[in-house]
């Protein structure tokens, strides 16, 4: 086993060691996932997502990944991955959790309440001393997140390390109840009336029914297909288009998940095929809701098939035992309208405080790059151009400049 020497015994019974190689995780799996299960972590902190992520997005980068027992326990798993960025001709070397990507969320880690703050006081420890990281990037951190308080504890604790944080937005989250007829009873009376009619005009015109399915790497393929076609409608790329290797990934993740798959679709479909197709990741008491498709079709826009899809949705989550839907990141109007909650965002690094002046060029140029590529250039420009040249996917070097 490739893996650094446990360090120095923390308390009684307590101690760490570091693995560097993704196949030495394979033995830890089945601890591994009784742990995220008992503490209720996020999907993307499990091992199903995490071996099918570092297949597809792991070159280029290194795992360095904490296993932190009490008494021969495991207590906490938290994978990190480190990676050489420029900042124009300046290389930096830069840590951020695994398995994540820009718009991941991250409420829970893998690790009992207990012991975050300690697991986090050794991840940075280590990122930044030993295997001399220049940051580490725990952006997008929500106001959620149970372990928020420990990070910021920690960066402003210590002499030889700082804390930068900054508002970046919000995301959206629904808090359900146990039973659909509460989560109604919380929408106005004008708009239950009006999702009523809209449903029984749908039944009507389409012979509308709603089905709820965990599809293999073919059925999530259609559904690529599906958004993505919405989105070049309007002449941008769609998200599978715009995210380089997403459609391969979210294909592989839906194959290989055994037990426990996390690729959930709620769709509303036709005689003719798909209305409304919601793909959400689900994995214990919080849902994902990662993207929504639509038919073009005008007369089910005029019968708000969105908001049917919406609706669907949550009514199949709450039969799912599921208490919290993480909806994204942004504040859209239709979601805040029906039940969601705007929750802030924050961009949040920690990074030794001799290296201050690396990280002020850090975020400068991420600053930068995301003015002029991607809001002036990605958001303005190429959908004018796509009619030409057909959409283009997003630039590598702006997704790992988003710290």
């Amino acid at each position: 086993m490739m893996a650094i020497p446990p360090s120095q015994s923390l308390f009684s019974g307590l101690a760490a060691t570091w693995i560097d190689r993704a196949a030495d995780l394979a033995p830890l799996v089945g601890e591994w996932q009784d742990l995220a299960a008992r503490v209720g972590a996020e999907v993307y902190m499990r091992p199903a997502w995490m071996q099918v992520w570092w297949d597809h997005f792991g070159k280029g980068r290194s795992l360095a990944c904490l296993v932190l027992r009490h008494e021969g326990r495991l207590v906490a798993l938290l994978p990190f991955v480190t990676e050489r960025i420029w900042v124009g001709p300046v290389p930096m070397r830069l840590a951020r959790l695994a398995g994540t990507d820009p718009h991941c969320i991250i409420l829970r880690l893998a690790a009992e309440p207990e012991v975050v703050e300690t697991a986090l006081r050794l991840a940075v420890q280590h990122l930044t001393g030993p295997l001399d990281c220049d940051a580490v990037s725990f952006t997008p951190l929500s106001d959620l997140a149970e372990y928020g308080a420990a990070l910021r504890r920690l960066g402003q604790g210590t002499l030889d390390l700082a804390l930068h944080e900054a508002p970046e937005g919000g995301h959206v989250v629904f808090h359900l109840p146990p039973d659909v007829e509460t989560w109604m009873a919380q929408l106005s009376k004008k708009r239950r009336s009006q999702h009523g009619r809209d449903l029984r005009a749908l039944v009507d015109r389409y012979g509308m029914q709603a089905a709820t399915r965990r599809p293999d790497g073919e059925g999530f393929a259609a559904f690529a297909t599906f958004h993505d076609r919405q989105w070049q409608a309007q002449g941008r790329g769609g998200h599978f288009t715009d995210w380089p290797g997403s459609l391969a990934f979210y294909r592989d993740l839906a194959d290989r998940a055994a037990t426990e798959p996390p690729v959930w679709l709620h769709e509303l479909a036709g005689r003719d095929g798909p209305l409304a197709t919601q793909f959400a990741l689900l994995a214990g008491p919080v849902a994902h809701w990662r993207l929504p498709a639509r038919t073009l079709d005008p007369e089910a826009e005029r019968l708000s098939i969105g908001k049917a899809g919406l609706i669907g949705m949550v009514e199949s989550l709450i039969a799912e035992g599921v208490t919290l839907i993480e909806a994204g990141r942004g504040d859209y109007g239709y979601k805040l309208s029906y039940g969601g909650e705007s929750v802030p965002v924050a961009r949040l690094l920690i990074y030794p405080a001799a290296r201050a002046g690396r990280v002020r060029l850090l975020l400068k140029w991420s600053d930068l790059l995301h003015l002029v590529y991607y809001r002036a250039w990605f958001l303005k420009l190429a959908p004018r151009l796509a009619r030409l040249r057909g959409p283009r996917p997003l630039w590598r070097a702006w997704i790992r400049s988003r710290v």
